[in-house]
């Protein structure tokens, strides 16, 4: 992957005033996007721009964390014209039966689940920044060790984090592989096997506009009606099939990295005292964060105590 091929953007050394580091939220979170906000003071240079995106409606909870460098953003300011979310209950109760309502929208394409949106917002990051090279952090990540542009960056390209050989056997990322082959133009099967999907994920915002417009071309309408009518989709997937595979005469900028710069929970079962202690052993030196997912029921402070007896082994530091 030449970054000097037609069409890529020139080699060029990156620094922090390259990097926006992109934050989807809401008020459910917001507790984890303040240790989130924290950590990225301690742990990323002040000239990387934080970009949190959350509802209108929680506008203000969120203005609290905004300062120089980190801005709050509208939902509703960031998403391509046309959409429109529907009132609707958080949690539906019946007697002892009880159910989080998920966001509904309505867009261009009709009804568009929020979990969609959420990824639409991602791909729709042009719109609101003009750094080229885009970090994608979830709330329930946090920071604990320095985040360098030389752990995003080589030789004018951008790490693209890919996982060989990592979920043929998962019937869901079978199909986002497949949907992604389909929305791309791709031969179908091409990739399956291999992964995308993590955290601190890293793309090229040259290259997500590039993206948008062989989504439009393929499906013959602008690129958010496309995607908002998939109901099997994974924007990692689509991005990672389309900078790894979908290029022809022009370049993504991108290398490959299979190591994931962040600690995850999700790869442990956290409900048992045993997953927790694998977890616990499980942080690697060389790691920058820990992700703990929100939907685990810790409270804050369990949390922050599991992060800290993670990155910490035997009274040792094991961060950096």
């Amino acid at each position: 992957m030449s970054p000097d091929a037609p069409g890529a953007a020139p080699a060029a050394r990156f620094g922090f005033d390259d990097v926006a580091v992109v934050t989807v939220s809401y008020r459910g979170d917001l507790e984890l996007a303040g240790d989130l906000c924290r950590s990225i003071d301690t742990f990323l240079a002040p000239e990387a721009e934080h970009i949190l995106i959350v509802p209108r409606s929680d506008m203000a909870l969120f203005e609290a964390f905004a300062r120089p460098g980190r801005r709050v953003v509208a939902v509703e300011s960031v998403l391509p014209r046309g959409y429109v979310q529907l009132p609707a209950p958080r949690t539906l109760r019946i007697g002892s039966y009880e159910r989080r309502i998920r966001e509904i929208w309505v867009g261009p394409a009709g009804v568009v689940r929020g979990w969609i949106v959420q990824q639409i917002l991602k791909l729709s990051a042009p719109s609101f920044t003009d750094r080229e090279i885009l970090v994608f952090a979830d709330s329930d990540i946090v920071l604990v060790a320095p985040l360098t542009v030389d752990r995003l960056t080589r030789d004018g390209m951008v790490r693209l984090y890919r996982r060989p050989g990592a979920s043929p056997e998962l019937p869901t990322h079978v199909r986002w592989h497949e949907v992604s082959a389909r929305l791309l133009g791709l031969e179908s099967g091409g990739n399956h096997g291999a992964d995308y999907i993590g955290n601190l994920i890293t793309w090229r915002r040259s290259t997500l506009v590039r993206l948008q417009e062989r989504l439009s071309l393929n499906g013959g309408r602008r690129w958010d009606k496309v995607v908002a009518r998939q109901r099997d989709f994974s924007e990692y997937m689509l991005y990672g099939n389309f900078a790894d595979l979908g290029h022809s005469h022009d370049d993504s900028g991108h290398y490959v990295e299979s190591d994931d710069l962040v600690h995850a929970g999700w790869f442990f079962d956290l409900g048992t005292e045993e997953g927790v202690d694998q977890f616990e052993r499980g942080f690697t030196r060389g790691q920058v964060g820990v992700a703990i997912q929100s939907t685990e029921r810790f409270t804050l402070a369990e949390r922050r105590e599991l992060v800290r007896r993670a990155t910490t082994r035997d009274g040792q530091d094991q961060r950096g």
